[in-house]
């Protein structure tokens, strides 16, 4: 958590299958290349701009000709804390776009992107407004694929051209004390707790250019496992909530079934089409199954 006192009135995830397959050409691009994509799930604001101009579109998504110059010149800004996000964050109640598109926005909500984007290889370089492309990496002969640095106690990254971020969710909120209308349950906790959240559409609805219902799917009882020498050893928290919603994108939306996750000592790629998981950073690793453990009787 990088900002304090901050409750999520809503959540909306982007479904548009157009973006996501631009996104996607992006990434396996780089990964022809023998280049990790490096993906991380990352923040943006879009300031005075309406969010539905990203989400809907069905070319480009986030736009470079939208960009202003930044610190490390003109390109389209991630942030990996939320707080540097905060102050180009879009006000939905002062534009009448944002109003029709979602309505029954107050005063003092607010809202910005959890984005996924394709950082690739990056290159940490110190301010400068007159950047407009990564440099070349002399070790392999082409640039490098993002910039980064660090401003306002956050990491960012800064990308040079259009379909290297999918805007993942819209996430709506406000700052002060909370608000039990908008944002009943105390943590996500209370909520797993709580019968009423198998029926509540209030907490996530799709933001959708597509087919797809107008509803969240019921989170299922349970937990992810793997195989382990041992027996079968459930993932922790941080992890469970990755595979869940790769597990949930990958049935729903046809997205891909693999995600990586951290462990103590090393990254995995978890599949959930196969249901294994890979040590990605152990030339020796074997695979290991993995599993949904239901929670039902």
């Amino acid at each position: 958590v990088t900002m304090s006192d901050v409750h999520i009135a809503k959540l909306w995830r982007v479904q548009n299958e157009s973006l996501w397959s631009y996104y996607s050409f992006h990434k396996d691009r780089l990964e022809d290349n023998n280049i990790d994509p490096n993906e991380r799930r990352v923040w943006h604001g879009t300031s005075s701009m309406d969010p539905h101009i990203v989400y809907s579109d069905k070319l480009d998504g986030f736009m470079m000709q939208f960009a202003a110059n930044g610190l490390w010149g003109r390109g389209i800004y991630f942030a990996d804390k939320a707080s540097y996000s905060k102050n180009y964050s879009h006000k939905p109640a002062v534009c009448e776009t944002s109003k029709r598109e979602r309505p029954g926005t107050k005063e003092d909500e607010l809202e910005m992107f959890l984005t996924r984007l394709s950082v690739g290889k990056e290159v940490k370089l110190a301010q400068d407004r007159n950047i407009t492309i990564p440099p070349i990496d002399w070790t392999t002969g082409n640039r490098f694929n993002s910039v980064t640095g660090v401003t306002a106690d956050s990491q960012v990254w800064i990308v040079y051209e259009n379909g290297r971020a999918y805007p993942e969710y819209l996430v709506r909120y406000y700052i002060g004390p909370r608000d039990k209308s908008r944002t009943p349950y105390k943590s996500k906790d209370s909520a797993r707790k709580s019968l009423r959240w198998s029926g509540s559409n209030s907490f996530q609805r799709e933001l959708s250019t597509s087919s797809h219902p107008d509803v969240s799917p019921t989170p299922r009882q349970g937990s992810w496992e793997y195989l382990s020498d041992n027996g079968w050893v459930a993932y922790d928290s941080t992890n469970q909530a990755l595979i869940e919603n790769t597990f949930q994108n990958h049935t729903q939306s046809a997205m891909k079934p693999t995600v990586i996750i951290s462990g103590p000592q090393w990254k995995y790629e978890v599949n959930v089409k196969t249901m294994v998981q890979k040590n990605i950073q152990h030339v020796d690793s074997r695979e290991r199954g993995i599993r949904f453990h239901s929670n039902l009787p």
